[in-house]
């Protein structure tokens, strides 16, 4: 190789696009997706806190309006249904 060829050849190895660092793209998908998993799970713990304060919130409304077994039933048809929204939320691609 000429003197010539080798000062095109470092000339075009400044242009090469880097090398590819899997290990990189790993920690960069991991974090990323640990990100989106602690934020659904801070979505759902919110919403089973709101959906708790509000059954007991309506409690006292709810008691004088229903059969005293049916409080039972309400609270648990609220906290049913939170969780089986939180399991759809936890399943869901972003």
């Amino acid at each position: 190789m000429t003197d010539a060829d080798a000062k095109l050849k470092a000339l075009f190895a400044l242009d090469a696009p880097p090398a590819m660092d899997a290990h990189f793209r790993l920690a960069v998908f991991e974090r990323m997706e640990k990100r989106a998993a602690a934020l659904k799970l801070a979505l759902v713990i919110g919403v089973g806190v709101l959906t708790t304060v509000a059954t007991a919130m309506l409690s006292p409304a709810l008691t004088r309006l229903l059969a005293p077994g049916m409080m039972l039933v309400a609270g648990t048809v609220f906290a049913g249904a939170a969780s089986v929204w939180g399991v759809v939320q936890m399943r869901r691609p972003i």
